[in-house]
């Protein structure tokens, strides 16, 4: 666990780990272009882990492009999974980590308030609890995208969510060359037998990999570089 210095400790009602669901088990918010309307759950996190970057949408409701998050305790993550048939594939990030980027947990209102928000421009930090928005199991928080972005830079994360044990990222370009009859690295060498090594994605060989186990209802947990 990670100690958290801004919020104090936590009860076992909630999480220092923050889950960003490829898939929620519904269609992507309005704002999701279609490339990523395209892709499977596995997909969309095999890109995210590519590009370093968590793309980001507007929310149903919302003007401001965000990047969503549920807390989910164990018990909570297993509720979501089974019950709420979100997918398990997705990035996991800490408490910290979501305020120092500028997020926080978003409040579930009445109407009247969230209505209040909207006309200040903030409604992207609330979810309403009216007729008809029944989503307060989400547990969201949201890191709200800079202006003149496109998503959230990755520089590191708690965990990797999959669904497969044996499922692995794409590889990706390392910018090193290696000469294959004598198995040195090449550097400036126009030789035709020198190839570009490629590696699996830095953030899944960095950080830990949750595997969800649909018997058991949790996941197995996997320590950095394990799954290669």
């Amino acid at each position: 666990m990670v100690e958290i210095s801004l919020l104090g400790s936590v009860g076992p009602a909630q999480s220092d780990e923050l889950v960003h669901f490829t898939s929620r088990g519904r269609e992507p918010g309005p704002g999701a272009t279609p490339d990523v309307r395209a892709m499977t759950a596995s997909q969309r996190l095999d890109s995210i882990l590519g590009s370093e970057t968590l793309r980001t949408f507007a929310p149903y409701g919302v003007a401001r492009a965000c990047a969503c998050f549920s807390e989910s305790p164990a018990n909570h993550l297993a509720h979501l999974i089974v019950d709420r048939q979100f997918e398990p594939w997705g990035i996991v990030a800490t408490r910290d980590g979501l305020l120092a980027a500028g997020g926080g947990a978003v409040a579930y209102v009445p109407d009247e308030v969230y209505n209040q928000l909207r006309a200040a421009g903030l409604e992207h930090w609330a979810v309403r609890t009216g007729a008809g928005s029944t989503w307060m199991h989400e547990r969201e928080w949201r890191v709200p995208a800079p202006d003149g972005t496109a998503g959230m830079q990755l520089y590191s994360l708690r965990a990797v969510l999959v669904g497969d044990r044996d499922w692995r990222p794409s590889p990706v370009r390392t910018g090193l060359s290696m000469h294959m009859d004598q198995g040195t690295l090449c550097e400036g060498c126009p030789d035709p037998f020198c190839e570009e090594m490629t590696d699996l994605p830095r953030l899944w060989l960095q950080s830990e990999i949750w595997v969800w186990d649909p018997v058991t209802r949790q996941v197995e947990l996997y320590p950095p570089g394990a799954l290669r």
